[in-house]
Order: C-alpha cells, then structure tokens, then sequence
C-alpha cells in the first residue's frame, strides 16, 4: 500500500483509559516512543512537501554563505599546498562549503521558524499526537494545510522578509564604526526573539482563529511569559541538530566522519523535523496550558 497508504481505520492498541496523562520531559518521551513510526511517516512527508518553500529559503541562505570568507582560506591552502591542492580542488572545496552553509541555514530557518503550508499540517499532527485526538496521518495533514492556507503563506512571506531584514543589517552594523559596531548584537537578540515566537505561533495558527498580526502578539506574549522555556527549548533543538555534523567534521578518522555524514543525511530524512517538532510542539503545549485551558472540547476553527 505503500508507506503513506496504510489502514489507519483498523483499531490499534490505544491508550489505557487509567493511565496517566504524563507532563514535560516525559510527555515527550511517552508519545515519541508510542508514535515513532507515525513519526518517522510523518518526517518523510513533512520533507517531500516542504521542498518547494526549502528551495527558497536555500537560495536566500546565500546571503549568509557569502559572507564567511572561505575562497580566501581555501586559496591560502591552495598556495601553501605546492601544487598538491589544485586549482579544481579548490573550487570543488569552494562549492561544498557553500553548500553545506547553506543548507544548514536553511534547516535551521525550517525546524524553527517553519517551511509555509505544509508546517500548517505538520504541528497539527504532531499537536493531535500529544492531545491524543484521532488523526488520519495524509488526510487530516492535508486538509490543515487547505485550512490555514492563507494564514501560513502569510507568516512564511513575513519570516522571508524578516531573514533578508535581519542578514542585511547584521552585515551592515557588522561594517560599522565605533559604537554602531554593536548595534550587530542587537540585531542578534531581535532574532533570537523572532525565533523563540515561532515556538508557539504555528500552534496558535492550527489550534485557534486568530489573525496574523494577533498570532504574533500572542506568540510574542507567550515566548517572553515562559522565557526560560522557551531558550532552553532552542538550546536543546541545536544541539539535536548540530550533534551529528558536529562529531562528523571532528572526526579524525574519515571512515568515521563518512559514517556520521550518513547519519546526518539519514536522521534529516526519517525523524529531525518530527523529534524536534514535537519537542518544540510539546513545550508550546506545556506552557499555553498554563493560561488556556486546551482539551478535546476547545473550539479550534474547524
């Protein structure tokens, strides 16, 4: 039937009606555990339908890859090499670097700040795994993204413009100087924010009818009510995300390093955008509970 296409009508082992409903930490492991191959569906379609907003945000990331600077390390190794680092390698070395930052610039953009339409669909799922509300995996994620169509092309064109605001100005405070040097940290915090916001708006978008400028008021209220949560909750998705890269580059031995770059490919594919949304989902869960009360019987625009 193939692996989207399996019979999510007939009746699973289910919950216990006396078991209780675990918190935090917990919660998270509870249902990752229970729901993992619906997780690792979940990361395969999340990742086909996401491409064309990935593509974007790829192509925009040069406005970060740009900067670093590594043509002109790669033609110092080059000219200290004798001859034995080619003018090929160098721009093969070139391009690869460029493309590995860009890629992990725009994974970053993606697991937090959010790929358009299909994160629409994407928390709801993960939202109905952790209220443990009946879900059809393809459908139901199907029919979020046709409901907050408008809502989520909205924010994403706003994430868009904000990135190319931000990597702007970084730059050119970056450039600055004297003191207008380190107004580039401002720029920093103001990011920051804008990231720790995301945590809770795509929740906010599949979960009530709101409008986008009440999305991002409620987001901002949220992030700065649970502050602690919320950098805790991006400080722990960073070191998910840059755990595998980083024991790979690291790595003495290439044999090693080859086998982590799989992982990381691997990991990307089957299970990083679910492990980390429902993380960053679960937390959003957590803190909104403690000034909404959010159940089976709360209206959610449907």
């Amino acid at each position: 039937m193939g692996i989207f296409g399996s019979n999510y009508s007939t009746p699973g082992p289910g919950v216990s009606k006396n078991e209780r409903k675990r918190k935090g930490l917990a919660r998270f492991y509870q249902v990752f555990f229970r729901k993992f191959w619906s997780l690792i569906k979940l990361n395969l379609l999340y990742a086909v339908t996401l491409l064309p907003t990935f593509a974007v945000v790829f192509l925009l990331s040069g406005l970060i890859s740009n900067r670093f600077g590594y043509s002109g390390a790669v033609t110092d190794a080059l000219q200290a090499s004798g001859g034995n680092f080619t003018a090929v390698d160098a721009a093969n070395v070139s391009v690869a670097m460029d493309l590995m930052i860009r890629f992990a610039v725009s994974v970053f953009f993606t697991v937090f700040w959010g790929g358009g339409p299909a994160t629409a669909g994407f928390v709801y799922i993960l939202r109905s795994f952790l209220w443990e509300d009946p879900v059809f995996l393809v459908s139901d994620y199907f029919k979020r993204i046709r409901m907050n169509l408008k809502q989520s092309i909205a924010v994403w064109i706003i994430d868009i413009l904000v990135f190319i605001a931000l990597c702007l100005a970084y730059f050119v405070y970056n450039s600055m100087p004297s003191i207008l040097y380190f107004l580039k940290y401002v720029i920093l915090v103001i990011a920051f924010f804008y990231t720790m916001l995301h945590l809770y708006i795509h929740h906010l978008m599949v979960t009530y009818e709101l409008s986008v400028p009440k999305l991002y008021r409620n987001s901002a209220l949220f992030a700065l009510s649970s502050l602690p949560f919320s950098i805790l909750t991006i400080l722990a998705m960073t070191f998910v995300i840059l755990i595998f890269p980083a024991i790979a580059f690291t790595a003495l031995n290439e044999t090693i390093a080859a086998v982590f770059m799989a992982l990381v490919i691997a990991f990307i594919l089957l299970l990083m955008f679910s492990f980390c949304g429902l993380y960053i989902e679960c937390n959003a869960t957590t803190q909104i509970k403690k000034y909404i009360k959010e159940d089976i019987s709360v209206e959610r625009g449907e």
